[in-house]
């Protein structure tokens, strides 16, 4: 039976694949996500079909899908790859406020979580333009990791505010700023790289929110 054929993968995700090589299917995907971000980027979602995908994939179509179930997995793993960190990422971070200040594990989150986000510029916008077109279990897939990343960072600004350094009425309201203006990198790229570069970037932004929330 074909369905004997069928295994679903374990990382999170549950998209379908006719491959028990996880290594094999975990390559393929990335070549898959790697071009179809492209396509969707210059072309958009909804105007750009498998046929197109193919092509620029290196792919045929009925190859594409031995790998993924549909057009719209591969937006979700798009997505999910622009939002989903490293498992150790946000521990390694919060490990630090038991030995440096709240002040410099900010500064830290936010140097690494920019520089992600411009690491991953066109999906990072691709992202706030086509999560809308997830069904709903994929959109909360998504959103509950987007709400990881503020929580980490509220944790640190509580922890600054229990120590006396931040001074701040609504952390997890200051975090979502924190956040942001990450994003806004990404968004608005296109002219912020024209007045500064990613490092003045951060810097600027970083003294932006610790001198609105330092108490020092």
């Amino acid at each position: 039976m074909e369905n004997s054929k069928v295994r679903r993968i374990s990382k999170k995700d549950g998209i379908r694949t006719y491959s028990n090589d996880k290594d094999l299917v975990d390559s393929k995907r990335k070549e898959i996500i790697n071009e179809s971000t492209k396509v969707f980027v210059k072309k958009g979602y909804h105007q750009t079909n498998m046929r197109e995908l193919s092509s620029a994939i290196g792919m045929s179509v009925g190859s594409i899908y031995h790998y993924v179930g549909s057009k719209q997995d591969i937006l979700y793993l798009i997505i999910n790859e622009a939002v989903i960190r490293p498992d150790d990422w946000i521990s390694n971070i919060l490990a630090n406020l038991e030995t440096s200040t709240s002040t410099m594990v900010l500064k830290e989150f936010i140097r690494s979580y920019y520089t992600s986000v411009d690491q991953a510029q066109n999906t990072a916008l691709f992202t706030y333009q086509e999560t809308k077109n997830l069904d709903r279990k994929s959109q909360k897939t998504i959103m509950d990791a987007a709400a990881e990343d503020v929580e980490a960072c509220a944790k640190i600004l509580r922890k600054g505010v229990e120590k006396g350094e931040f001074k701040i009425a609504n952390t997890l309201l200051m975090a979502h700023n924190v956040i942001v203006l990450g994003h806004m990198w990404s968004v608005r790229r296109w002219y912020l790289s024209r007045i500064c570069s990613l490092e003045d970037y951060i810097e600027e932004q970083t003294a932006l929110i610790i001198n609105r929330i330092s108490t020092k």
